[in-house]
């Protein structure tokens, strides 16, 4: 299966490629179909190769998108070298019950992590940008209905795990 994926994401890469010339000339939009599943994929990928991955999250609208042995739920987000803004999606929700960790994935123009993060939710919910937003969300008179949108932060570096077996791993 993973040379399959491997071989499916060369190809992807090649044709996002053309895209985002296409994009440039202004005969398309442009957009990232994929590149989420693609996170996904690299997150199960670690979890399997350290023994917790049990499942995916029911269906795609899930509060989740992995759920480990231990119970854990975690959400991904995905940002590749394409993103024009730096930003991803939404984090969202931010109650620490609908999932507990935060895998944070960089995709390179090739569609491998060019970083990884995973952060427990208890470290993301006390970064200014989390907590300002809380206050924000709270807020009793003009309260926002908007959550963080996930971007590389610097402190992003605390969380990186190692990517060497990830990638190269032959299974």
């Amino acid at each position: 299966m993973h040379q399959d994926f491997l071989k499916a994401i060369e190809h992807l890469a090649a044709a996002r490629s053309l895209f985002e010339k296409l994009a440039a000339g202004g005969a398309i939009l442009g957009n990232d179909n994929h590149i989420g599943d693609i996170g996904e994929y690299w997150a199960r990928r670690h979890f399997e190769l350290t023994g917790q991955f049990n499942r995916f999250g029911d269906k795609k609208t899930s509060p989740f998108d992995i759920e480990l042995i231990d119970g854990s739920k975690v959400s991904v987000k995905t940002i590749t070298e394409w993103s024009k803004t730096k930003k991803g999606t939404q984090i969202k929700p931010l109650d620490g019950e609908s999932w507990q960790l935060l895998m944070c994935v960089a995709l390179d123009p090739q569609l491998r992590p060019e970083r990884m993060a995973l952060v427990p939710f208890r470290a993301l919910a006390t970064r200014p940008e989390f907590a300002q937003n809380a206050r924000r969300r709270n807020d009793l008179e003009a309260p926002t209905t908007t959550f963080p949108v996930f971007r590389w932060w610097p402190w992003l570096a605390e969380h990186q795990l190692p990517l060497d077996q990830i990638i190269d791993a032959q299974r």
